[in-house]
């Protein structure tokens, strides 16, 4: 009696639906939402997050909310490096991120970052350096200097530069046009130079040899007594 029973199990085992298709295999699974945000594992790019999915909003967090396979797109903050500490960063050193970075700052306007002494709106000094990162060097804190070429320590108002110091063979610019040297070709004109007779203008008053040449008077006939109605004055 054993074995028609076994025959007869095999036989339901095999039968087919009313369509004739075989009912023995099993269907195949349909995709999960495991997080219940809508969005199945085909398209979730994480399954376990309900705040991940394809319609998610991007936020700085390190995490790729919108599932479009970038991080933190348009949320993140850049930061720049601040390598002398003088809360400027420098331009060239760019890191985005979600909260500020350790040696970071927030304005990246430092023209130089290896000088705490440099950066925007710093004090200008005379020092051949942008101190305050505006372009210019020494922009209104230079003194003018005129070239002595003479050495007699009054310069020619026709050669000047702008510097921090005097160059040498320059000299300060007095700022007072009487204290100019009047010919920068001779240590025997200055401003205030003793005059003596030599057909130049030795202290630059603007007159040659006042009061220092004599008084000559013509002697036509030789005998050593001039004409006092014929008279010269020279050296």
């Amino acid at each position: 009696m054993r074995i028609p029973i076994v025959i007869a199990l095999f036989a339901l085992g095999c039968q087919t639906d009313k369509s004739g298709s075989d009912t023995s295999g099993s269907e195949e699974a349909a995709p999960l939402d495991n997080d219940g945000d809508g969005y199945d594992s085909d398209v979730d790019c994480n399954d376990s997050d309900a705040s991940v999915n394809p319609g998610g909003l991007e936020v700085c967090d390190g995490i790729d909310n919108d599932c479009d396979g970038e991080i933190d797109e348009d949320v993140s903050t850049t930061f720049y490096a601040d390598a002398d500490g003088d809360s400027y960063g420098d331009p060239d050193t760019p890191a985005e991120a979600c909260s500020l970075p350790a040696g970071y700052v927030s304005a990246g306007t430092d023209c130089n970052d290896d000088d705490a002494e440099v950066y925007p709106g710093a004090v200008e000094v005379c020092n051949e350096i942008d101190d305050d990162c505006d372009g210019d060097v020494d922009e209104d804190v230079t003194d003018t200097y005129l070239a002595d070429a003479d050495g007699d320590g009054f310069g020619d108002a026709d050669a000047w530069v702008d510097a921090c110091e005097a160059p040498e063979g320059y000299v300060a610019d007095p700022g007072d046009d009487t204290l100019i040297d009047c010919d920068d070709t001779t240590d025997a004109v200055w401003p205030g130079a003793p005059e003596v007779c030599d057909e130049l203008d030795n202290d630059c008053d603007g007159e040659v040899d006042e009061g220092v040449t004599t008084i000559y008077y013509a002697d036509l006939d030789g005998d050593g007594y001039g004409d006092s109605g014929v008279t010269s004055e020279a050296c």
